[in-house]
């Protein structure tokens, strides 16, 4: 966990980042810029090996592991106690964030969170990938998945975990054999269906109780429309703002004569000001 003013009793923002992110991710410095500029307390929480010190368990970080951030809010609690913590997702960690509030119903013990580019669909979204210019993306994501996993374990470990090397796991060509071959066999899931299944936060929308805001662009290259959840799937806590550009994770306008706009930072920490 990395943190900005730490010690200063204000409100807390957690911030959890989508897949292969880190500290260098320009979503999250512009995030953690900004929490600093309003002296707020932040926090930036590395999912299992995203911080170069690889995780001691077999298991690895994945976008269902909502168990972890579980831990980290308690711990958050118990060593900080804020008077208001919320919690603003990225991709990745946008799925984990309402697949967790709605594991939690009442009892998650946030204020209110956000979501940004959420994959709500797994099954669709490691599709969709794979087509078009969402291939360039999948070739950089996969690789730095790969190599991971490959650091992680000795090759004699690899074989006994996953019967397969590391020649074998460099030559998986698609989220969805990544997933199938060593996602779930890391992670107790039978295979790719099942883990998707499990861990796609679309089928745990409806029992959010806590408010939160969904960011999401129609023209998100990693997604294609349909996954985007339709009114009947939304609970009253629930607000959508659908915006039709944006990209992944983008929402980053051309600089104007007053600057640049931190259009996602400011959505995210204006809906935070709502609960204060």
């Amino acid at each position: 966990m990395d943190w900005v003013n730490p010690e200063r009793d204000a409100p807390t923002v957690v911030l959890l980042h989508g897949l292969e992110g880190d500290i260098n991710s320009p979503y999250l410095r512009r995030m953690l810029f900004q929490i600093q500029q309003r002296r707020w307390r932040g926090v930036l929480v590395y999912w299992r090996g995203c911080s170069e010190e690889m995780n001691r368990l077999d298991k690895t970080y994945h976008s269902g592991r909502s168990e972890d951030l579980d831990e980290v809010i308690a711990e958050i609690h118990k060593s900080k106690s804020p008077d208001k913590l919320f919690v603003a997702g990225y991709s990745l960690g946008a799925n984990v964030l309402l697949k967790w509030l709605g594991e939690q119903e009442d009892k998650a013990l946030i204020d209110a969170g956000c979501a940004v580019s959420t994959p709500f669909n797994l099954s669709i979204c490691a599709d969709s990938i794979d087509q078009g210019f969402s291939k360039i993306y999948k070739f950089y994501l996969l690789t730095s998945m790969k190599k991971r996993i490959v650091r992680k374990f000795t090759p004699e470990r690899l074989l006994e975990l996953l019967n397969l090397s590391p020649r074998d796991v460099m030559a998986i060509n698609s989220f969805r054999e990544f997933d199938n071959r060593v996602t779930s066999f890391l992670n107790e899931f039978d295979d790719a269906d099942d883990y998707y299944r499990k861990a796609s936060s679309i089928y745990y929308l409806g029992t959010i109780k806590k408010p939160a805001l969904v960011i999401h662009a129609a023209d998100d290259p990693f997604m294609s429309p349909e996954i985007i959840p339709k009114d009947d799937q939304l609970p009253d806590s629930l607000e959508l703002l659908i915006s039709e550009h944006g990209g992944h994770v983008g929402f980053v306008s051309a600089p104007t004569s007053k600057g640049v706009s931190f259009y996602l930072e400011e959505t995210i920490l204006g809906y935070f000001d709502r609960f204060l």
